[in-house]
């Protein structure tokens, strides 16, 4: 099982719970994004609203209250392309881990 660096993954307690099941936590590195797809999909939003405020500047158009902004983000996220970003990291998180087994646990490309 890949996880983050949570410390409640590390408790006695969750380690009875794992070696119950049979399952081995893999940690996965701090910020490594091969492994975590919504990092990959925050990069891909942080693009999106990094141009749309470089355009608003250009445009001198005043900064987005928080309401706004966030609103910003929601329509952003409900795009047919937004949906598209999400699927490819989640089919790259599956080819990931698949590299991550057969390696027995060694990090990644990228």
């Amino acid at each position: 099982m890949l996880c983050d660096n949570e410390s409640f993954l590390k408790t006695q307690q969750s380690q009875r719970a794992h070696a119950a099941i049979g399952v081995t936590p893999w940690h996965v590195p701090p910020r490594s994004p091969d492994l975590n797809p919504v990092e990959k999909f925050w990069a891909w939003l942080r693009k999106k609203l990094l141009a749309l405020d470089l355009k608003d500047a250009v445009a001198r158009r005043p900064p987005l209250g928080r309401r706004a902004y966030t609103q910003r983000v929601r329509n952003i996220c409900a795009t047919q392309r937004a949906q598209q970003v999400a699927a490819a990291c989640a089919r790259s998180l599956k080819r990931s881990c698949e590299e991550v087994v057969r390696k027995r646990g060694a990090a990644t490309r990228d």
